[in-house]
């Protein structure tokens, strides 16, 4: 009778221990920049970590900045002792991932009449020290059924980080327009960024970059004088990118805006002088559900190119392309 009694007493404390821990379990956070953080994990998805700690209550914490995180686990006892073992069990982080894609198409009837089609889609991957991006972008334009417009860019790249804020970037920019005179560009680049924000809410980022761009031009573009038999012509760049993304408190608005500022070191030929690149997308999202969204959008591509010539001053060749774009899309 007395082994029965003490088997039920035993049954009972663990099934006390099993509820207690599948509601809440003590844990430490060990986070990238070095602290260390010990308290209740209330909730956690894929990306966001809610810890409760003794001293300072909630906090939030995106899994991008863990480490790695230890959590008690329970070890079978013997039945004549009741005792609790801990070891520490490391999570590692699960790859994080976001999709979006962005559809805009319209058309205006007025003194002329002007159709316009394109599509944004993007891509990042986040494991460990290692982020992994890709952006595509397409357009096509047609004013009294003529081709105004026609173009897609693509843009793979790498990022490393040293630190938890601090990494390297390496990536390929290959643009092609099929209305322009310099129909192909492809930009291979590398350098230093620095994130000063980067959660679900708010990311910061600027990068410094260097690199080399190759531009083909058309045969029938009339540049024989300045490229001689040359179809193409290489340069070396600096450039300064952006990334910047603010999620509205409380509310379903997201303001963005990412570009590039690029500055050639050296000019490849005499009489054509390569002064700047510009590339800017500002805008908002406002989300009609967790996934849905509608962007507005201000894209602006602007290349400024003087013609030196002897006898002539202030010859432009200037390349600009400014559109104003209202689209649906979703982030997943």
């Amino acid at each position: 009778m007395r082994a029965v009694i003490r088997a039920l007493l035993l049954t009972a404390m663990l099934l006390c221990t099993f509820c207690h821990a599948s509601t809440g379990h003590s844990a430490v956070i060990w986070m990238k920049n070095g602290d260390r953080l010990t308290g209740i994990i209330t909730q956690q998805d894929k990306d966001i970590v809610f810890l409760n700690l003794p001293y300072s209550g909630q906090v939030q914490l995106p899994r991008a900045q863990i480490e790695r995180i230890e959590q008690q686990k329970l070890h079978p006892v013997p039945p004549a002792v009741v005792a609790v073992e801990t070891e520490a069990v490391v999570i590692k982080n699960q790859p994080v991932r976001h999709y979006s894609v962005d559809l805009t198409a319209g058309k205006k009837r007025s003194s002329s009449s002007t159709d316009n089609l394109g599509f944004k889609g993007s891509f990042e991957q986040r494991d460990d020290n290692m982020r992994l991006t890709f952006d595509g972008k397409y357009d096509y334009e047609t004013s009294n059924s003529l081709k105004k417009t026609h173009k897609y860019l693509l843009n793979p790249g790498a990022d490393y980080f040293f630190l938890p804020q601090l990494f390297w970037r390496n990536k390929v920019d290959y643009a092609q327009d099929f209305m322009a005179s310099d129909y192909k560009n492809m930009d291979l680049s590398s350098g230093v960024g620095y994130s000063l924000y980067d959660t679900a809410e708010l990311r910061v980022e600027f990068i410094a970059l260097a690199g080399l761009k190759r531009t083909h031009f058309k045969e029938s573009a009339g540049l024989e004088l300045f490229l001689g038999d040359r179809q193409s012509l290489d340069f070396r760049h600096v450039q300064l990118e952006w990334d910047l993304r603010y999620l509205w408190p409380g509310s379903s608005f997201e303001v963005f805006s990412e570009g590039s500022y690029l500055k050639p070191v050296n000019q490849p030929v005499q009489y054509i002088e390569f002064k700047q690149e510009i590339n800017l997308s500002s805008g908002l999202h406002y989300y009609l559900t967790e996934r849905i969204r509608l962007s507005f959008s201000v894209d602006l591509d602007w290349s400024k190119i003087d013609v030196v010539l002897p006898q002539y001053e202030g010859l432009s060749a200037d390349s600009r392309d400014l559109h104003q774009k209202l689209s649906i899309g979703a982030k997943f």
